[in-house]
This record gives structure tokens, sequence and C-alpha cells, in this order.
């Protein structure tokens, strides 16, 4: 019974030192991490999260505009009642995850 007191503080030891090297092993490869890629959001998405953040707004949320997305290009069109308004449909939308580039064929309303 002696004998195996003694071993078990040696196989204990043996065991943390074999963790201790294999830790500093892995260290030593560990590579600094790159950014991680960018996840493709599919156009089905930011549509609706488009549509989504332009009924959240009040000011837009009224607004005749069409939102259409391809390859993350989204595509504004409609009316609006004035130049502000259209710059602020424009910068809820550019909000929206995965939005690339807005083109903007909103036309303003011409009072009459």
């Amino acid at each position: 019974m002696m004998k195996q007191t003694r071993l078990m503080p040696t196989v204990l030891a043996v065991a943390l030192l074999a963790g201790a090297t294999m830790s500093a092993a892995f260290a030593a490869q560990q590579v600094e991490p790159q950014a991680a890629p960018t996840a493709v959001v599919p156009d089905r998405t930011i549509t609706s999260a488009a549509q989504v953040a332009l009924h959240a707004d009040a000011p837009s949320a009224g607004l005749p505009v069409k939102v259409v997305t391809k390859q993350g290009i989204v595509m504004l069109s409609g009316t609006v009642p004035s130049a502000a308004a259209g710059d602020r449909v424009v910068r809820v939308v550019a909000s929206v995850a995965g939005v690339k580039e807005i083109r903007n064929d909103l036309k303003v309303q011409v009072a009459g």
C-alpha cells in the first residue's frame, strides 16, 4: 500500500507536466486571429429588414417606398414629400445589416 501512495503523486506530476508542455506547444503554434469574414446576408433578408426599419421609423412609416435588393445592392423607388424625407429613408435603409450600396431612385413629390 505504501508504494501505491508514492506512485500516485508521481503519476499526477507527470500528467500535469505533460499538460503544461502541450499547452505551451499549442500556444507557440497559435497565430494572430484574422478578421472574421463578413457574413453574406441574403437579399430577401435585407429587403425585409429594410422594410421593417422603414415602418419602425415614424417619419418614414407611411411613405410609398419600394425596396428591392440584388446582391446586397438596395434599390429604392417611390415618391417622398421632400428631399429631407428621401435622405432619411436612405439613412434608415443604410443602417440595415448586409447593405453594400443604395441606389436611390426616389422622386420628390411636386406640390401642386
